[in-house]
Formats: C-alpha cells, sequence, structure tokens
C-alpha cells in the first residue's frame, strides 16, 4: 500500500484538481468537502498527510485540526 493522502475542499474543482494530479503520482487519495466527513474518513483509514482547507462548512479547518491532535 502507498501514501494515502487525504485531502479535504469545499471546492469541487480543486478536490478533483488534486486527486487527479496525486493518483498521477502514484497517491491513494481520499477526498472530503466539510468538516464534518473528516473525522470519520480519519479514523477508518491509515493517513499519511491531509491536505486541510482552513474555509469549510460545518466545521473549520483550525478546529478540525484541534480534533484530529485528540487521536
Amino acid at each position: 500500500m502507498g501514501t494515502c493522502i487525504l485531502v479535504v475542499d469545499d471546492e469541487p474543482r480543486y478536490l478533483r484538481l488534486l486527486e487527479a494530479n496525486l493518483q498521477t503520482e502514484g497517491y491513494e487519495v481520499l477526498t472530503a468537502r466539510d468538516g464534518a466527513n473528516v473525522l470519520d474518513i480519519f479514523a477508518a483509514n491509515p493517513v499519511d498527510l491531509i491536505l486541510l482547507d482552513i474555509m469549510l462548512p460545518v466545521m473549520d479547518g483550525l478546529a478540525i485540526c484541534q480534533r484530529i491532535r485528540q487521536f
């Protein structure tokens, strides 16, 4: 299994762009569009890196980062 990157952004075009480019480079890519899904995805999958937008619906990127650090 390769390196897994979780990309979090509420703009679909940025998600598609990052996902396509990272997969082309051989990374496994998971995506989320809002703060509510990030924690579930993070808890269920081994993630090596998170590319996290700060301005997100439901829960902002800073709050998500604080919650992830609790793991």
